[in-house]
């Protein structure tokens, strides 16, 4: 019956994941004014109704959003769904959600519209975390 259980769980977290990826997916192209990506992310995150724990809700501060992980990870760990963080981890400045083979949905501060990016030397994250 755990098994039965565990997998249930499991396939309920990645339905959950890919509901939240697929909102934001959705959301490429449109403006987010006075956004910045990680209000973006917690919107998101809350329209796909990703639980977390004693009812609090997502956070948009990169800062805050960084201690809401399931668990932290190495970059090169992340899997579709994931967020990035870029800073340190005790203070990260920016956050994206990950596509895979490099890419990953931000707002754009300059523009204030969702689109995907591609991480480089020159942009790339310090830490990944897992929302499950």
């Amino acid at each position: 019956m755990l098994a039965i259980t565990t997998v249930g769980l499991l396939l309920t977290h990645n339905n959950m994941q890919n509901d939240y990826l697929k909102l934001a997916l959705d959301n490429l192209g449109k403006t987010f004014n006075a956004y910045n990506s990680g209000r973006f992310v917690a919107q998101q995150l809350m329209r796909a109704q990703v639980p977390l724990p004693e009812g609090s809700h997502w956070d948009a501060s990169p800062a805050h959003l960084i201690k809401q992980m399931h668990h932290l990870l190495g970059v090169l760990q992340a899997t579709p769904g994931d967020l990035l963080f870029w800073g340190t981890q005790n203070a990260p400045y920016e956050v994206g959600i990950y596509v895979g083979g490099n890419h990953f949905i931000a707002v754009n501060n300059g523009d204030h519209v969702a689109k995907i990016q591609t991480l480089s030397r020159n942009w790339y994250p310090c830490i990944a975390g897992s929302i499950f």
